[in-house]
């Protein structure tokens, strides 16, 4: 008997995007009412960032960018 224990895609994205939205606004919070609003404005841009290099390395670094090929 044999179990696949890997997420599907569409649950890995959800969880992505929940972290991403969950550390990157909780940092913002946290450095912005501290002082460090740089900071906070810093690390919140860097998560987002993040959030797309792992978006484009796990789903779209596959996907074929050009058109169709006549001839």
């Amino acid at each position: 008997m044999s179990t696949d224990s890997r997420l599907p895609g569409w649950a890995a994205g959800v969880l992505l995007l929940a972290g991403t939205i969950a550390t990157a606004g909780v940092a913002d919070y946290f450095l912005s009412n501290s002082g460090y609003e740089f900071l906070g404005t810093y690390v919140w841009a860097a998560c987002y960032a993040g959030a797309l290099l792992v978006v484009w390395t796990v789903w779209l670094r596959d996907i074929e960018l050009t058109g169709p090929v006549d001839g």
